[in-house]
């Protein structure tokens, strides 16, 4: 290993990295200057999600599915005992055999009228029972929907409940028996990526959150966005609301809480690097930034300290740069051996 004195340049092997233990990790951009941090809760945005609920009580016969898990459209979820289903199951069947008699009888009385045998207020009547009726049955169907059950019961008064869309099922019963009550949604499905976390922000700085702003989390990563701010302040907590639609590829989980930071108007960008690349020497703060044949010594001016990360300024970077994470002191001691500053 050597290292030439005018661009402080390390000359070193990929084999002799794995010797002697240097990683490497890639940099991020992030936007510059962030207010923080913030406490944030997460709970499944409504955007796209499902309820589901009944008019009258029931009962949870079996649980198939718990709060969290993934289901699938068309998957079972539970079963249920309903009264009010039971009733709207035979009522649909009746309606839906008088809906196919009554077509069948319009069919006819339209040929009749148009023969001159019966009259055009004769044919209508036959027109308007099919309305209807048809519109007796949406109604009926819509029951079933809203609720997410199968229309047709099993063993009795039991009723399949599945999931109307794919993602995650954010609400359901905790057991076996328990009570459903009327016009209150005992199901809730939303899509996988429908995760929001809902930061408390101090009245004073409500003007500096601008909605489309960036959401980065205690290490810097990027979290998501600021899609709305509240004008109102909660007196309980003395704290106004900014909900922040996260990426879906993010591990939270709905009720717990967070640390976030907000990004600030600023259009400065910076480079996140690893907090174990910067590296005191001759009174700089240093990193080695990956080359073809080595390492460089880059001096870097650091502009915000993370629990994780250290965000610079973004001279001497690219963002396909990468620098050295690990094995830092093999590296010092090929620049302390040429001694130049």
């Amino acid at each position: 290993m050597a290292a030439t004195a005018v661009m402080a340049q390390i000359t070193i092997s990929e084999a002799q990295m794995k010797k002697m233990g240097v990683v490497v990790e890639p940099v991020r951009m992030i936007q510059s200057e962030a207010m923080g941090p913030f406490i944030g809760t997460f709970d499944y945005s409504d955007k796209g999600a499902k309820n589901y609920s009944l008019s009258s009580e029931a009962t949870v016969s079996e649980l198939m599915k718990q709060t969290g898990d993934s289901v699938k459209k068309g998957e079972v979820i539970c079963t249920i005992a309903s009264s009010e289903l039971l009733a709207s199951s035979y009522e649909l069947n009746d309606l839906r055999n008088r809906l196919k008699l009554a077509q069948e009888y319009a069919q006819k009385d339209h040929a009749l009228y148009k023969d001159g045998v019966i009259s055009l207020r004769e044919s209508q009547k036959s027109t308007l029972e099919v309305m209807s009726l048809k519109y007796k049955v949406a109604e009926i169907e819509n029951r079933f929907i809203f609720s997410g059950a199968d229309i047709r019961p099993k063993n009795g008064m039991m009723f399949t409940i599945r999931s109307r869309q794919n993602g995650i099922l954010a609400h359901a019963p905790l057991k076996a028996g328990e009570k459903i009550e009327p016009f209150v949604p005992y199901l809730k499905t939303v899509s996988g990526n429908a995760l929001s976390a809902y930061i408390k922000i101090p009245p004073k700085m409500i003007g500096s959150i601008h909605k489309g702003a960036l959401v980065t989390d205690k290490t810097g990563s990027q979290a998501g966005k600021i899609m709305a701010i509240s004008s109102a302040v909660d007196v309980m907590n003395n704290s106004a609301i900014a909900i922040a639609v996260l990426h879906s590829n993010n591990t939270y989980r709905a009720g717990t809480s967070g640390e976030f930071y907000i990004a600030s108007t600023q259009t400065d960008k910076w480079m996140l690097l690893p907090r174990s690349s910067v590296t005191k020497y001759k009174k700089n703060d240093i990193c080695f930034v990956k080359t073809a044949g080595g390492f460089k010594a880059q001096v870097i001016q650091v502009q915000k300290i993370y629990k994780e990360h250290i965000a610079v300024k973004p001279e001497g970077f690219s963002v396909t740069s990468e620098v050295a994470s690990d094995g830092i002191i093999t590296l010092k001691g090929a620049l302390s051996g040429l001694g130049f500053e």
